[in-house]
Parts: structure tokens; sequence; C-alpha cells
């Protein structure tokens, strides 16, 4: 098939890319600013702006399957910028495609948070779906919702990367002892259910929560995981929820005031403290999805990453 992959910079649509070339399909991948760090031959890649409908144009013809996967994703910042990308890019570029298209698959998020504090990003995402899912009511759009868990494994930034060089500054403070559900996620295990809604019919119009179906690990077992990887003592500082929320309230009211990077967030500690279950029963019934990569192998082949890139 025809495929447009957007976000092709990020972790999950740059694995997404060389999937795709693997099994025989047609890339366009579309950059913003930065380029990829590893660019691919096969795949051809398009510099425009999702929020800019005439530099999307050209692009969008000729494709049969869209890959929604770029966004601005972090835990704080201006609501304009969340809405602007998020929402009205993703109405953008939906409203360019053709009528003969036959997915657009749209990477969105579950969401950890408590309703009442929600971050904008979160809100932006649930925003964006309920758009796509009226456009298929109304007009047969085929829109596809998947919503990964914490999708990890080797190059990952947020869930590897980042805790790594938290854990080796001494950086990193379990919150409720670190009993929060860390909803697993590896990064072949949601490339299969990406490549499924493609090809599956019953994706279309639905919307589908994706993890690696293992509610065990929890965010102390990970970061302690990652602290053995790389050959450093159990992580023994911790905070309680409130004591967290006091401090993450506190650095969100400096960044407002001096523009302080916050150490942590309110969306972080809701995050970390997660005990929501996420079930992944619809993704396996409808799509025929059964995570291949567990936790045990997917530490093992960070392990190797890590070692290959000197990072430990």
């Amino acid at each position: 098939m025809k495929c447009l992959v957007t976000g092709t910079t990020g972790f999950i649509g740059s694995a997404l890319n060389k999937r795709l070339v693997r099994e025989g399909h047609s890339v366009k991948a579309m950059i913003h600013k930065k380029k990829p760090k590893y660019m691919d031959d096969a795949v051809h890649y398009i510099l425009a702006d999702i929020t800019n409908p005439a530099s999307l144009k050209s692009i969008i013809d000729d494709i049969d399957v869209v890959f929604h996967c770029a966004a601005l994703v972090r835990d704080y910042g201006p609501k304009k910028d969340f809405f602007k990308i998020n929402v009205e890019g993703t109405k953008i570029l939906a409203n360019l495609c053709k009528n003969n298209i036959e997915r657009f698959i749209f990477l969105s998020h579950i969401q950890y948070e408590s309703e009442r504090s929600s971050s904008y990003y979160t809100l932006s995402k649930i925003q964006a779906e309920n758009y796509l899912l009226k456009k298929y009511k109304d007009e047969k759009f085929p829109s596809v919702i998947i919503r990964p868990g914490n999708v990890y494994g080797p190059g990952a930034t947020i869930w590897v990367l980042r805790p790594v060089q938290a854990i080796k500054s001494n950086r990193i403070t379990l919150i409720n002892g670190g009993k929060g559900i860390f909803h697993h996620t590896y990064i072949d295990n949601i490339l299969d259910v990406l490549m499924a809604a493609m090809q599956n019919h019953n994706a279309i119009g639905e919307s589908f929560d994706v993890t690696d179906g293992d509610h065990s690990i929890t965010y102390g077992t990970y970061f302690n995981d990652l602290a053995k990887l790389i050959g450093k003592q159990p992580i023994t500082k911790n905070h309680s929820k409130n004591t967290a929320l006091f401090y993450a309230r506190l650095m969100m009211v400096m960044h407002t005031l001096f523009r302080i990077k916050p150490l942590i967030t309110p969306t972080a500690v809701d995050i970390f403290t997660n005990n929501k279950k996420i079930s992944i029963e619809k993704a396996k019934q409808l799509l025929g999805y059964e995570p291949k990569i567990n936790y045990d192998e997917a530490m093992k082949q960070i392990r190797k990453w890590l070692q290959e890139e000197d990072l430990i």
C-alpha cells in the first residue's frame, strides 16, 4: 500500500517507517523541522507543516493509508499549542484526504489522569479522537484510533533514555513507593497493532487501547530494573503522592513566573501513581492482537541496545 507517516522523527514513527518498508509498502514520511536521526533510502521524506494546509496538499495525493503519529507530546505548556497541533492539525490532514483513502490511523493516548487533572495533551487527543469518530459516523471516513500505553524499547527517549539519564545522575525519586502500574508497550507490539489496523476492516470506526497486557510491572520495578542494567544501586528516594503534587504545583508556578523547566508536573504525578488497569481484549478480538514480546525479553533487548550505544 501507499502510506503516509506523520511524526516520522519520533520513536514510533521512525520504527513504523522501517516496518512498512520491510513489508513491501511505499512510504512517504512527513518531516516538520528536524530530520530523522537515521534516514532510510527507501522512504520518501517530505518537509511540511501539519497546521498548514498548503504544505500538505501534494503530500496527501495518491495515498491509501495515513498513519498520523505527529503530535505535541508534553505534560505542560500553552493550551493553544496543543490544540493547534493535535486537534486542528488532525482536522486539516483528515479533510485533505481523498474519498478513496482506505484508513486514517490516529495515534492517540491512554488517559491515565483523573478527569479533573487531565493535561492539555490528553484533552487535545480526546477532542481529536471525537472529531475523527464523528467523521466516521457522518461520512464513513475510515478512522481508526490506537491508544498505546508507555511505548518503550531500543531507541525510546521518553521511557528509556530519560529515565536512564535520571538514574545515572541520581535525580530519580519514586512516588508512593513506585507502586503505580507501568503500562509497558513494547515497540514491536504496537507496530503489530498498527499493521493489523491497516489490513483489518474490523478496525474502521473503532478505538483500541494497546499495551503488552501485563499489569504486574510497577514503575518501581521498571526503574529499578533499569538501574540494575546500568550498574546503579536500587532507588531509595521516595515521596508520597501529596508531597510530589506539592512540589509539582510549586514548579509549575515557577515555570509560569520565571520560565524554569519543571522537574515534575501534576500530570507526571498522576501517571506515576496510576492504578488503572487497561484491557486489550478489544484489540485481541477485532484485530487478532497477541503481544509477542514480553517484559523480560524487552529488557534484554534494551540492555543490548544500551551496550551497543555505549550507554552502559
